[in-house]
């Protein structure tokens, strides 16, 4: 529940909007996760792209506080961050990375990705031992290695002690969808993959395939490590079916009642008129829009929390702002909280009906939170931390 209010003092100010961030759900997901895992499978976190909008930099701090020993995220400047940061647990970065940034992260604990069989000259002109781990294309068609190019990648590795292969991975495409037989087909070509590395002689001590919906629906054999991402932050893989966790929210977006007017019936709201009063209503101006993440597909039909009940949006969300209709007779004033996403009193909006509403998945949802937004870190009911927002 959100604890934020028109009174504490840390409110940046009610014409801005700000996010919550909530250990407590975050370390909730976590031990969800755990609890469906055998004792030697590890979880190594995804907190790639700001962690899916969240904020990397304390949802990192507060995992590796929580037994986290691996982390996995996109780009070799994202592990700069964090590094910078005090996270101190290896890190794999999943796509690809300059000589430069290769020579860095050798001396910082990075692990890098195997995505090319092309990409070795760069590993080997590093001239320092470099561990990777060799991410196998088994059906993603995305990144990694063909299944017809380890043979070459092999002989390669045998050839140069400085490339260490520390770990054998592949990504599941379709794991969310129900009754699927793509997960028994890549795991199969995952299978062949890591026996040819063992005949070789190659055995890594880490083996990871499954992604949210993997954990969910594929239960560990081989693995000794998962990458749970979307789960982890409160979200399903796909908004529109049901998976067997209980899941906590770990972000909750809101603004604040900033305009209240009386208007009559018959008058237009918003950007192209789409929206017509019916009879003499109040109008709230609320102070997030688009450009904070609230999607312009919720126009007039999204609903946004105000003093535990829900309103619809009325009219077309703008970039700073959106209205709703209160109705002719009203209690709410100029400055109530307004959540958008989390929630209030006894109402909830999750980022999945969000998702749902708008045609796309949890994930974009909570990608598209601005990082011009305040963020403050909740944990035991308190503000442990204020990020500001980063703006250009």
């Amino acid at each position: 529940m959100s604890i934020m209010n028109n009174r504490m003092p840390f409110a940046a100010s009610f014409t801005t909007p700000c996010i919550e961030l909530s250990l407590d759900n975050l370390l909730h997901n976590l031990e969800q996760i755990r609890s469906r895992l055998p004792s030697t499978v590890q979880c190594m976190p995804v907190i790639k792209d700001s962690a899916y909008g969240c904020g990397s930099a304390p949802i990192a701090a507060f995992l590796e506080q929580n037994g986290i020993k691996h982390f996995a995220v996109a780009r070799c400047t994202e592990a700069r961050f964090l590094r910078d940061k005090g996270i101190l647990s290896p890190i794999l970065v999943l796509g690809e990375c300059t000589l430069d940034e290769i020579v860095w992260g050798i001396k910082n604990d990075i692990r890098f990705s195997l995505n090319d069989i092309g990409s070795l000259p760069k590993f080997i002109d590093a001239q320092s031992p470099v561990y990777l781990h060799c991410n196998i294309d088994t059906g993603m068609g995305r990144l990694g290695v063909l299944p017809s190019e380890i043979n070459e990648v092999i002989r390669i590795v045998q050839s140069h002690p400085s490339l260490i292969i520390e770990g054998l991975y592949t990504h599941f495409a379709s794991a969310d969808v129900p009754h699927t037989d793509t997960v028994a087909f890549q795991r199969r070509l995952f299978e062949n993959a890591c026996t040819l590395f063992e005949q070789a002689g190659i055995r890594p001590e880490y083996i990871h395939t499954a992604n949210s919906a993997g954990i969910l629906r594929f239960p560990e054999k081989r693995s000794t490590l998962v990458r749970p991402g979307i789960i982890l932050y409160g979200c399903n893989p796909d908004p529109t079916q049901k998976f067997d966790i209980s899941l906590k929210p770990v972000v909750t977006l809101k603004g604040h009642v900033v305009k209240l007017k009386k208007v009559p019936a018959g008058i237009a709201i918003s950007y192209g008129g789409n929206y017509v009063t019916g009879q003499e209503t109040t109008i709230a101006t609320i102070s997030v829009g688009y450009a904070h993440g609230v999607p312009r597909l919720l126009s007039n039909r999204g609903e946004i929390l105000l003093q535990g009940k829900r309103y619809t949006i009325a009219g077309n969300v703008t970039m700073d702002y959106c209205m709703v209709d209160c109705g002719s007779t009203t209690s709410i004033r100029e400055g109530d909280e307004a959540v958008v996403m989390g929630s209030q009193g006894k109402e909830f909006i999750s980022p999945d009906e969000i998702a749902a509403q708008c045609g796309t998945i949890g994930y974009e949802i909570l990608c598209g939170l601005s990082t011009s937004v305040d963020r403050y870190v909740i944990g035991n009911n308190k503000v442990i931390h204020h990020i500001k927002p980063y703006v250009i």
